[in-house]
């Protein structure tokens, strides 16, 4: 990850939280002086996978210490996302508490996960697979998804659904297994940030 693209995902990140971006946002969330303390989360899983990433061993270092860091918001707010998984921007986390995800989950753009989330490997089968999940998708609290399936572009998962088969595009599921009760797009809160290239291009992601 190239720090423009850091950038861009807290970015992204903040504003799909609060529906606006700014400089001192970003300071009150790191300092806590926020009321949502799973966006400091995100940005700090943001910036631990792109230290981990560096070809600088000196960032190698500092992604290890922020690493500890990490794992102390995990234990305090009950979540368990590693810095290996591969998150795309707008991530949105409303709720802390009981989620969980494999690391090697594949999380599309504009993801919004509710509390109670668990999103995992299938023991029996594909114990080292998991899910891959696409742009705009809501997952209700409660949601287990389980095993390398694919979810389509803009899905909800109803609340308590447990989904081990893929899921097509623009689609509600809900149950145990998760089934489709209609074909309807996801809404995505504060979805209308800038795009990547409105950002950077022309040195337009510079941090304002």
């Amino acid at each position: 990850m190239m720090y423009e693209e850091l950038k861009y995902s807290v970015y992204c990140d903040l504003y799909r939280a609060y529906g606006y971006y700014s400089k001192w946002l970003l300071i009150k969330v790191l300092l806590a002086l926020k009321t949502l303390p799973t966006s400091k989360y995100i940005v700090v899983l943001r910036v631990c996978r792109y230290l981990k990433n560096s070809n600088s061993k000196f960032k190698n270092i500092l992604g290890k210490l922020v690493g500890f860091y990490l794992r102390r918001l995990q234990i305090k707010l009950g979540i368990e996302i590693s810095s290996i998984t591969k998150i795309n921007e707008g991530l949105a986390i409303p709720h802390m508490g009981g989620i969980v995800m494999a690391g090697n989950t594949v999380i599309g753009k504009n993801c919004t996960i509710l509390n109670g989330v668990s999103i995992g490997s299938n023991l029996f089968r594909h114990r080292f697979k998991a899910a891959t999940i696409g742009d705009n998708v809501f997952i209700g609290t409660g949601a287990k998804i389980i095993g390398p399936v694919t979810i389509g572009n803009n899905v909800t998962i109803g609340a308590n659904s447990v989904v081990t088969k893929d899921i097509p595009n623009g689609v509600v599921v809900a149950g145990n297994p998760a089934k489709v009760i209609s074909n309807k797009d996801s809404i995505v809160i504060y979805g209308d940030y800038k795009s990547r290239n409105e950002y950077i291009k022309g040195g337009k992601g510079k941090l304002k």
